[in-house]
């Protein structure tokens, strides 16, 4: 079973217009996504919690019950980078039940030329399990 450290926080409009939406983040670049979310795109980013995302492969959902965990989709671009004349995987997780919507707006940031292949997306199914944090002694 693969799994993944991921960061799941809400963003929000830093003039605090609209609802907070969940993001859920590999750990490895939530530092640098959390600040160019802030600077460049003018969000505040609330309450990050870290767990586990892990693909359905093993059905996880047998080993926990449907309040431990949220459905999320893990979207994968191979981009083609002229710079370095191959291939990079760019990879993202969304809320299952929004990934459509999200996924439209993460390749918008990968849109191909006529010189250059369009990516190539997969797709995976997975968990983003709560974790009951325990209180410190």
């Amino acid at each position: 079973m693969a799994s993944q450290k991921i960061i799941r926080c809400q963003i929000r409009r830093s003039d605090g217009d609209g609802e907070p939406t969940t993001r859920y983040v590999p750990l490895e670049i939530f530092g640098l996504w959390e600040h160019l979310m802030r600077a460049r795109h003018g969000f505040d980013v609330l309450d990050p919690r870290a767990s586990l995302w892990l693909d359905m492969e093993d059905s996880p959902e047998a080993a926990y019950g449907s309040e431990q965990y949220e459905r999320v989709t893990e979207v994968s671009a191979f981009v083609f980078s002229p710079r370095d004349e191959m291939f990079t995987r760019a990879c993202r997780y969304f809320p299952t039940d929004e990934c459509a919507d999200l996924k439209a707006i993460f390749l918008a940031h990968y849109e191909g030329d006529a010189q250059h292949p369009r990516p190539q997306v997969r797709e995976r199914q997975g968990f983003w399990l709560h974790r009951s944090l325990q209180p410190s002694s």
